[in-house]
């Protein structure tokens, strides 16, 4: 679970960030858990209490405790050096008092759907979340690898290869069924025979893929319309 925090006295604001982002996970199906605070002594007490979250969306201008001070407790006093903070704010000029709060974001006001998007999805990368676990049998035993680590797979015969950054395996399965695990994360299915990570495409092609490792990888004719509209959304959501 992908812990989301909003800490904004505006409620509309925090209403506008809180759908964007269940409408994406939803449409995506991330597993994200939000909780909404209105002001900065909410939020830091809630903190205080050992709770955490892996990104916070903050608004600099809150009326007691404003933002950057919240920011300061979580990194100085809560020693909390993990959660990714994104500061929301209607005016600029506060770069050099974000430094020592080591901000992942600025966004300003009004939001911008698509910038919570791409933030959400580099929060995600930065605390090794996007990934989860690929799991397939070899006779009886269980294997699992990180999603993260692999590059694609490749139908042969009744097996499928699996290419990883550390080498490569061989199982019995169906892609289809491989397909089903990894839809969820960055892969396409270019081809009957093959489904790639994303994330490891160097050069991506209206007829072919090439992946991190050189190989140069078939899109089927009857794949490259929805190949390349994924790409697309991949490249809008600021993928790699």
């Amino acid at each position: 679970m992908f812990r989301i925090a909003i800490c904004d006295d505006e409620s509309v604001i925090c209403s506008q960030i809180e759908t964007i982002i269940m409408n994406y996970s939803a449409e995506h199906s991330l597993s994200v858990e939000i909780q909404i605070f209105y002001s900065g002594e909410e939020l830091c007490r809630f903190l205080k209490s050992g709770e955490t979250f892996d990104l916070l969306f903050l608004d600099i201008e809150l009326k007691l405790l404003n933002g950057i001070e919240v920011g300061r407790r979580i990194r100085e006093d809560m020693d909390n050096q993990l959660m990714q903070i994104v500061y929301i704010s209607g005016k600029e000029g506060y770069y050099l008092d974000l430094f020592e709060v080591r901000p992942m974001h600025f966004l300003p006001k009004p939001i911008k759907a698509d910038e919570i998007i791409k933030d959400l999805r580099l929060a995600m990368k930065l605390t090794d979340r996007l990934g989860g676990t690929f799991t397939y049998k070899k006779g009886q035993e269980t294997y699992r690898v990180a999603v993260k680590d692999i590059l694609y797979f490749e139908s042969i015969n009744r097996q499928v290869k699996m290419v990883t950054v550390d080498g490569e395996e061989l199982f019995y399965g169906k892609l289809s069924n491989v397909f089903t695990q990894v839809s969820k994360y960055y892969f396409i299915h270019i081809h009957k025979s093959y489904i790639v990570n994303y994330l490891y495409v160097a050069k991506f092609s209206y007829e072919e893929v090439t992946m991190s490792n050189n190989v140069i990888l078939p899109i089927s004719q009857s794949r490259r319309k929805a190949a390349r509209a994924l790409q697309i959304q991949y490249e809008r959501e600021g993928v790699k």
